[in-house]
C-alpha cells in the first residue's frame, strides 16, 4: 500500500473548521463545530466571480436555515461556501507547508504484506505485494532437490537464490514423473514439521533468501517493522492452539483424520491427517500470535483476489475463539499483471525487471537533449526506472488485473511517473537558480492570474485525496491527482515568469511553485517513490 500511511496535512482540517464557523455564524445557528465528521470537501474557482466556492460534505450536519446553499446528496448534508479569491489564496499558501501536527490518537495498524517464497527470487507479482507461502511440500522438493545434485548450503555463493531455485525447479520436474520423489518431500516436510528431523538447513536457506531479497526491498525503498515466517508456526508451535480449537468443538477430526472447521456450509481441512500444518493453520495461528503481541486495532492483510476465501475462512474460525481479534482484520485484494516479461520474452523476476528499466532510463537520459551530465548515474537511472514501474502500476484500479506495457510505463510524455520526477526537479532547480527568495508570507494581490487560481483550488485538494484514497485504499487516486497537479503547473511554467520580472512580483510567484513543490514531492514519498532534485 502506501509509505507514510499516517501523513496528515492539517492546513485544509483547518480550513473546514473555519468555513464552518462562518456558515454557523452567518446562519444564526449554535453548533459545536468540533463535533461535527466532515467526509468530504470539493474546492471549485470561478475566476470571473473572483471566488473559490468549497462543497463541505457530512453526515452530522444538521439543517441550516433558507439562505444557504445546502442540499442533500448520497444521505450527506452538503452546504457550498463562496470565499474571496485573495483570502483564499492567502491562507492556502502561507499554511500549505507547515509541519503536521502530531496525532493526538494514533492507531496500531499491522500490514501484512510481500511474502515472498523462501529459495525463489522475487517474482513479478510482488509488486502487487505478494505470492503466497514460504513453507510446505516444496521445501521438501528443494531438499531433495539438493540431496540429489549433491550440493551443500554453504557452497552457494554466487548467485544463491537463482541457483536456489533453479535446483527447486528440477527436483519438481522429477516429482512430476516420480511419485517416489514427491513422497520423500512430504516425508522430509511432515519431519521438519513434527521436531524430528534438524531445521539448521532451512535457517540457512532463509537467511540467504533475506540477504537477497532485502537487495530488492532497498531498491524499492521498502523496510520492515517484523519479519515472520510460517515456519514459525510449525506443528509443533502451534499444537496447543489446535487442541483448544479441538477442545471448542470449532475443528473436529473427519473420517481420513484431517482436522477440519465448517465454514459456508462445508468442510475445510486445517491440519492434514499426519498432523502437518497447511497455509490455513499457519495463519490462524500467525493473527491470534500478532494480536497478543501488538495489541493492533487494525490487521491488514495485502494479499491478491484470489485468497479471498482463505482469508475469509481466517476470520470466521478466529472469530469463534476470539471475536474482538478480528474486529479489526481486512482483507485488502489486489488484481494481477499480465504480460511482464524481459525483451527477449522470458518469464522474469522482479530484479530483471528492474535492472531493465534501469537500462531503458539510462538510454532514454542519454538520448535526451535536457539531461545534465551529472544526472547520468546508476543511482538516478535506478530510482527514475523504478518509479516508472511503481507509479505504473500504482495508477491501477487495486482490484483490477492489467496488462504491462514497456513504452507505457516509461514514457517521458503525458502522464508518468517519469513527468512527475521532471517537474519535481524542475521546480527544484527554479528555486534554487533564479535568484529569487521563497516568501514568508503571500500577498495575493501579486497573484491575479486565472491559472494560479487553478493551482490553488488543486493543491487545496491534497488532504481530501489523501482521506479518499485512504478510505478506500487506492493509490491510484493520489497518483491521478499528481498528474492532475503536474498538468496545471506545467501550465503555470508557460504562462508565468519568476526571473526577469519585478522582485516582488517573481518572489510572489516562485511561493506558488515552491508550494506545488511540495505537494508532489510528499505525494510521491506517500507512494514510495524517492523524489529527485536533478535529471
Amino acid at each position: 500500500m502506501f509509505s507514510n500511511i499516517n501523513y496528515e496535512i492539517t492546513m485544509v482540517t483547518k480550513l473546514k473548521r473555519i468555513l464552518l464557523r462562518k456558515v454557523f455564524t452567518q446562519s444564526g445557528l449554535e453548533s459545536n463545530v468540533n463535533t461535527i465528521n466532515l467526509n468530504h470537501m470539493h474546492v471549485s474557482y470561478k475566476h470571473k466571480e473572483n471566488i473559490f466556492i468549497v462543497n463541505l460534505a457530512s453526515d452530522s450536519i444538521h439543517k441550516l436555515e433558507k439562505g444557504n446553499k445546502n442540499h442533500k446528496s448520497d444521505n450527506r448534508e452538503q452546504i457550498a461556501v463562496d470565499i474571496d479569491r485573495n483570502l483564499f489564496v492567502k491562507y492556502v499558501l502561507e499554511n500549505i507547508s507547515h509541519e503536521p501536527l502530531p496525532n493526538p490518537k494514533p492507531k496500531k495498524i499491522v500490514i501484512d504484506f510481500s511474502s515472498p517464497n523462501i529459495a525463489k527470487p522475487f517474482h513479478v507479482g510482488h509488486l502487487r505485494s505478494t505470492i503466497i507461502g514460504d513453507w510446505g511440500t516444496q521445501f521438501g522438493l528443494l531438499q531433495y532437490g539438493l540431496q540429489q545434485k549433491k550440493i551443500a548450503v554453504h557452497d552457494l555463493c554466487n548467485n544463491p537464490i537463482q541457483n536456489l531455485y533453479e535446483v527447486y525447479v528440477h527436483a519438481n520436474k522429477l516429482a512430476s514423473i516420480d511419485d517416489n520423489v514427491q513422497k520423500q518431500a512430504k516425508k522430509y516436510f511432515s519431519d521438519i514439521e513434527q521436531g524430528r528431523s534438524d531445521l539448521e538447513n532451512w535457517r540457512k536457506i532463509r537467511e540467504i533468501t533475506v540477504q537477497e531479497l532485502e537487495k530488492i526491498y532497498h531498491r524499492l525503498g521498502i523496510t520492515f517493522d517484523d519479519y515472520h515466517w510460517e515456519s514459525d508456526y510449525n506443528g509443533v508451535a502451534i499444537k496447543t492452539l489446535m487442541e483448544t480449537l479441538e477442545n471448542q468443538n470449532i475443528i473436529t477430526t473427519d473420517d481420513l483424520g484431517k482436522k477440519v472447521a465448517e465454514f459456508n456450509n462445508r468442510a475445510i481441512t486445517v491440519l492434514k491427517s499426519d498432523n502437518s500444518t497447511l497455509y490455513l493453520s499457519r495463519d490462524i495461528a500467525a493473527l491470534l500470535d500478532r494480536y497478543q503481541k501488538y495489541s493492533f486495532d487494525r490487521m491488514l492483510y495485502v494479499v491478491d483476489n484470489a485468497q479471498t476465501d482463505h482469508f475469509a475462512a481466517v476470520f470466521h474460525i478466529v472469530g469463534k475463539l476470539n471475536k474482538e481479534c478480528t474486529e479489526g482484520c481486512e482483507h485488502v485484494k489486489f488484481g494481477r499483471i499480465k504480460g511482464m516479461s524481459t525483451r527477449s520474452g522470458n518469464v522474469v523476476f522482479l530484479n530483471n525487471i528492474l535492472d531493465e528499466a534501469k537500462q531503458k532510463m539510462f538510454e532514454k537520459q542519454q538520448e535526451s537533449k535536457n539531461t545534465r551530465t551529472s544526472a547520468i548515474n546508476e543511482e538516478t537511472c535506478d530510482i527514475l526506472g523504478t518509479t516508472a514501474v511503481i507509479l505504473n502500476d500504482l495508477k491501477q484500479r487495486r482490484q483490477k488485473d492489467y496488462v504491462f506495457d514497456w513504452d507505457r510505463a516509461l514514457q517521458s510524455e503525458g502522464d508518468s511517473g517519469i513527468k512527475l520526477q521532471y517537474l519535481h526537479c524542475r521546480l527544484w532547480s527554479l528555486e534554487n537558480n533564479t535568484g529569487v527568495t521563497i516568501p514568508t508570507f503571500c500577498e495575493p494581490d501579486c497573484l491575479t492570474e486565472e491559472i494560479i487560481g487553478e493551482v490553488v483550488a488543486e493543491l487545496a485538494r491534497f488532504e481530501e485525496i489523501l482521506n479518499q484514497s485512504l478510505k478506500v485504499k487506492e493509490a491510484c487516486i493520489i497518483v491521478n491527482y499528481l498528474f492532475r497537479l503536474a498538468r496545471h503547473v506545467n501550465r503555470m511554467f508557460n504562462d508565468l515568469k519568476v526571473k526577469n520580472v519585478d522582485k516582488d512580483l517573481g518572489s510572489q510567484r516562485l511561493l506558488v511553485f515552491h508550494s506545488a513543490r511540495i505537494v508532489i514531492k510528499t505525494g510521491l514519498e506517500i507512494l514510495g517513490v524517492k523524489p529527485l532534485y536533478e535529471m
